[in-house]
């Protein structure tokens, strides 16, 4: 008998699961930024990521000992 109740409540739960899930109604709430805020929040880190290295660039330039004539004589 106890083989039959534990066949009866496995097979009610998953007919309740199955109708309870065709029938849940799918809500789509957004979450996040529009293409267009996300463009222009890549397009602020990209600037700022480039006057970074050029800032960089600059110092290491700045080190070095360059030995090279402004303007050429003739």
């Amino acid at each position: 008998m106890i083989p039959y109740l534990v066949l009866t409540a496995a097979l009610t739960g998953s007919a309740g699961w199955i109708l309870g899930h065709r029938t849940a109604r799918i809500r789509v709430a957004v979450i996040g930024a529009t293409p267009q805020q996300d463009a222009a929040a890549i397009a602020d880190a990209h600037e700022a990521y480039m006057a970074h290295v050029r800032r960089r660039f600059d110092e290491m330039v700045a080190r070095l000992d360059l030995d090279t004539p402004d303007q050429e004589q003739p």
